[in-house]
């Protein structure tokens, strides 16, 4: 059984921090993604955002926008959800369970209200300038649509009930073996496991379907990551992904990937509109699940590898970048929206413009993160 290790000092967890200087790296690559996907879908319009902006696409235009969002979605938020899940037994033998879950109602419950209040309001004021904010807001309380306001921050929303829910079960919960090494059997396992999941909670929610803006589609990858997030610290997994395991992971995720991901694509007759990879009692369906499990997993472990090994430091600017990770992720969505509209009559082509505005979105919020964690109080909110 777990127990609490009263032994962790300050200067323990000043140490792991400076060690791990990767996981900040990576946090700020996933947030750059995720900036990038509603970009896409912003002129994709493959995919829920709350502005789009409909442009005739290319087949070479479908072609690279199916190919980045649907891998992008394969990764990125279960990255998000292991990088979470990695810090949570230490921080809970630290401060206990009373004290972590008021901590993380206070960490993520706050950032979460503000968003469904003020920024999410505020996003559909830019898109419906008609609209009465006031009335909208109140609107919502009659029937708890409120709780489906909660934008980008469901990861927020969902992490927080993650980690009230682990807290609770945590001393119920088998040790984790130490020095634990990712072997073939074992990465087969986990992506044969997410498979099934995520193929069986799309025979009900399919691809595309929310609940209270959470798409329970992705769960299975969601859950299971971060699961594995919390059992990683200690069984000393991260130290045993070298750099050569990582580059051998990330030439199986493309190399075999790719092709699954084409053959999927085919015989699920995507390019003809069908969307029965979407979920279903259907081969493509399967397939779907298989080559996103696949690609979801043995891409991690080969950012985890690589980034860990060539990119474990930080310069002043990444610091920067990492400290206003949150706050982009806050904000970035009002950012975007209001930059798509102030450019909605420029035609450059689909492509070029989510370029565009996807850098100039990721600078602005990075602005506008640093700028509002400059306010007393309200700035160490966000950081």
């Amino acid at each position: 059984m777990h127990t609490y290790n009263h032994n962790l000092t300050p200067s323990t967890y000043s140490d792991m921090a400076k060690r791990l200087l990767f996981i900040d790296n990576l946090r700020v690559f996933c947030i750059i993604i995720v900036v990038l996907i509603h970009s896409a879908v912003t002129y994709s319009c493959i995919g829920s955002w709350y502005y789009t902006e409909p442009t005739p696409l290319g087949g070479f235009e479908k072609l690279f926008f199916f190919l980045f969002q649907s891998h992008a979605q394969a990764f990125s938020m279960s990255l998000f959800f292991f990088v979470s899940g990695y810090f949570i037994p230490a921080s809970l033998e630290r401060k206990g369970v009373k004290t972590f879950i008021l901590d993380r109602l206070k960490r993520l419950g706050i950032p979460v209200l503000i968003y469904i209040f003020i920024i999410h309001p505020i996003c559909v004021k830019l898109v419906y300038p008609q609209l009465n904010i006031a009335e909208f807001t109140l609107k919502g309380f009659h029937n708890l649509d409120f709780l489906g306001r909660t934008g980008p921050l469901w990861f927020a929303f969902t992490l927080l009930i993650f980690s009230v829910i682990f807290a609770l079960v945590y001393k119920h919960l088998p040790s984790a073996k130490t020095n634990q090494k990712i072997s073939n059997l074992k990465v087969i396992g986990i992506i044969g496991l997410i498979t099934l999941l995520a193929f069986g909670i799309r025979l009900i929610a399919p691809i595309g379907t929310s609940f209270f803006n959470l798409q329970f589609c992705f769960f299975a990858a969601y859950i299971v990551f971060f699961y594995l997030g919390t059992i990683a610290s200690k069984s000393n997994i991260l130290e045993n992904i070298s750099l050569e395991l990582g580059k051998k992971w990330l030439y199986i995720a493309f190399g075999i990937g790719i092709p699954i991901w084409l053959i999927t694509g085919y015989v699920g007759k995507t390019s003809e509109g069908q969307m029965l990879i979407f979920g279903g009692l259907n081969t493509p369906a399967l397939l779907y699940a298989f080559w996103e499990s696949l690609f979801c997993v043995t891409f991690i472990i080969a950012l985890l590898g690589i980034v860990k090994s060539k990119w474990n430091h930080q310069n002043s600017f990444m610091k920067f970048l990492s400290e206003n990770t949150f706050g982009v992720y806050v904000f970035h969505a009002p950012v975007l929206i209001g930059l798509s509209i102030l450019t909605k009559d420029i035609h450059p082509g689909a492509l070029p413009k989510f370029f565009i505005i996807g850098f100039l979105a990721i600078v602005t919020s990075l602005l506008v993160s640093w700028l509002i964690r400059q306010i007393p109080v309200i700035g160490k909110i966000f950081n």
